[in-house]
């Protein structure tokens, strides 16, 4: 599996924000109110980012200080790999998606509502960035670093 680049992530968020920015444009002419944003959403996401920093913290441990113990097994490391994964774009998606919403809401400021969406927008958009940034830090807390030429008796290092 390939180290996920961050200009993929970016170039995911970047094409989800007119998707959002659309969506919410539509749900607007529809039914003459911007599409709701659940106070609880930022919340998940941070519980869920600390979770993954947490798993990057114990991944890293098991790997770079070589603690091979029964906590954590090679395909529990494999899986945490792509579940991090997945919530790199994950995250990055929900980001550009709620910035859309949010660029969308920053017109209507004048309305309780606007600025309502607004600010729950804005508060999506900094959880699913630090989400994106846990699973990144997961992701690169599962790479195995090269063995040293010593360990595996390599000849041609002699």
């Amino acid at each position: 599996m390939q180290k996920t680049k961050i200009g993929s992530l970016i170039w995911a968020a970047l094409v989800a924000i007119p998707i959002g920015w659309s969506i919410s444009r539509v749900i607007d002419a529809v039914s003459g109110a911007l599409p709701p944003v659940p106070w609880v959403l930022p919340l998940l996401l941070l519980f869920l980012a600390i979770a993954v920093f947490a798993g990057a913290r114990a991944v890293r441990e098991w790997i770079t200080e070589r603690r091979f113990d029964n906590r954590i097994d090679a395909l529990r490391v494999a899986r945490s790999v792509a579940l991090a994964k997945a919530s790199e774009y994950f995250g990055a998606v929900v980001a550009g998606g709620y910035a859309g919403l949010g660029l969308l809401a920053a017109t209507m400021l004048d309305s309780p509502m606007g600025r309502n969406r607004a600010i729950l927008a804005g508060a999506v958009v900094v959880c699913a960035v630090v989400l994106t940034v846990a699973a990144v830090r997961l992701e690169r807390a599962g790479e195995v670093p090269p063995p040293a030429d010593e360990e595996n008796g390599d000849p041609a290092a002699s």
